[in-house]
């Protein structure tokens, strides 16, 4: 699957950089100690993003077997 779709490794390796950097942000924050209303923000900002990298990491197990059509899918923004 992925030789047949060299944009679903890429888009993966991207996935996969993000999180490393969520992570991160995320452990220099908790070392920290105290924090702030921004800080607390920027926490409840970076767990969102997980979960929604999550969620689309799940779409992607569930995809079609047109390539078209799951990139095309992934790509659209989602509604709240």
């Amino acid at each position: 699957m992925i030789k047949e779709m060299p944009y679903i490794s890429e888009h993966l390796s991207s996935l996969r950089q993000e999180i490393a950097d969520l992570r991160n942000l995320n452990a220099r924050i908790s070392e920290k100690g105290a924090h702030s209303a921004v800080d607390q923000t920027a926490l409840e900002l970076r767990t969102t993003r997980l979960r929604e990298i999550k969620q689309e990491l799940s779409k992607i197990l569930n995809r079609p077997d047109d390539p078209k059509v799951w990139w095309e899918r992934s790509r659209r923004p989602q509604q709240a």
